[in-house]
């Protein structure tokens, strides 16, 4: 017999995320941008593209370049999140589903931008959890590994499930969807999860939305070790060659962790909340967004810092720090959450699963009747 458990959602909860991460009805927006001159160039010369998620705007936005100017494809999903790129596929995470995308070419010819467009991405199959506040997202030996953030655990997904808890935070004692830590970011290294973040070490619900000061957190999940904390807001945890990489949202930083050496460096400050991580080769592409109103009495440090901060992606050099290059949104769009590379493809396309296309797409393995 299934271990299932019904639990009675959150009012508390599902507040919060209104409140503070935009309500679940899809609106439309103005939506503007400008970019460094080399952004059209750097995406086309390297066979790339962007996916970006904005929940504030209930947006994906795809950014394409034709090598001579950058095009912004923007799709619509209720609270869209956690972003994975893998195998030529998009997952991505979203109010109360995981939707999974695979890439199928053989559309291209029937689309409006035929002759642009060099890779399109369409529904494959989706998976219903439930709202619960979901994150990071990534794949590993296990298959789909998620942060649960109203659950202040992590889990894998099976088809039987709204999700199987796997983990949780040394200092989280019970499983209630109460959001109790704001556990948020995830990163991968050897096919499991290895970092993750969490905003402080509380274990009451909604501790971190207090009137005290955030202690924010860098845990190593197979040892429980809290190896970093007096973070400000922290998101985005990735290993790359070598080094643990995340943001240090609240003062705007990026900041390199090396595990060998317990040795934390500041890899850049930037005038927005940092949020959201990738890389290709020396390049990290990472995700800013405005400072907003709250009712949270202690505010980011970077409120106070500057008079205006802003939204869109940086690009900086890891060779040796710099910032190369800027995408600045502008208009409604204030917030991003997720940023992922599509290698291969510089002008996407991605078919919404309630789009009328979808009647008409099929995949399917090559099969010979009366084989």
């Amino acid at each position: 017999m299934k271990d299932i458990q019904q639990i009675a959602p959150s009012p508390d909860l599902d507040e919060r995320v209104d409140e503070m991460e935009g309500k679940d009805e899809i609106k439309p927006f103005d939506f503007g941008s400008r970019y460094t001159n080399n952004i059209p160039g750097i995406l086309k010369g390297l066979n790339i593209s962007l996916a970006v998620t904005s929940y504030q705007s209930q947006a994906l936005f795809l950014i394409r370049s034709d090598g001579e100017t950058i095009d912004t494809n923007i799709k619509r999903f209720r609270r869209p999140m956690g972003l994975v790129v893998n195998d030529e596929q998009i997952t991505l995470g979203t109010h109360t589903e995981i939707v999974k995308f695979g890439r199928n070419d053989s559309v291209i010819q029937g689309l409006e931008d035929s002759k642009k467009v060099d890779g399109c991405f369409t529904p494959t199959a989706s998976h219903t959890t439930g709202m619960i506040n979901i994150h990071d997202i990534a794949y590993g030996n296990d298959g789909l590994w998620i942060v649960n953030s109203a659950f202040s655990c992590l889990a894998t997904i099976e088809p039987d499930y709204s999700f199987v808890p796997r983990w949780t935070p040394p200092f989280i004692t019970e499983l209630k969807p109460e959001d109790r830590c704001h556990l948020n970011g995830m990163g991968m290294k050897n096919g499991r999860p290895k970092y993750v973040t969490t905003f402080d070490q509380e274990d009451q619900a909604k501790a971190w939305l207090g009137d005290r000061k955030l202690n924010g957190t860098l845990i190593d999940v197979e040892t429980n070790e809290i190896l970093l904390e007096n973070l400000s807001m922290p998101h985005s945890p990735r290993w790359y060659q070598g080094y643990v990489y995340f943001c240090n949202s609240g003062y705007g930083l990026v900041n390199r962790f090396d595990p060998e050496v317990k040795e934390l460096k500041q890899i850049a400050k930037v005038q927005g909340f940092t949020r959201g991580m990738d890389f290709w080769g020396p390049l990290m592409f990472v995700g800013l967004s405005k400072t907003r109103k709250s009712k949270m009495k202690n505010k980011p440090p970077i409120a106070d810092e500057y008079d205006e901060t802003y939204c869109g992606i940086w690009i900086i050099n890891l060779d040796d720090n710099s910032i190369i290059g800027e995408i600045c949104f502008e208009g409604d769009v204030t917030q991003i959450y997720d940023i992922a590379v599509l290698p291969d493809v510089t002008y996407p396309e991605l078919i919404e699963p309630l789009d009328k296309k979808v009647k008409n797409i099929f995949s399917f393995p090559s099969f010979s009747p009366g084989d």
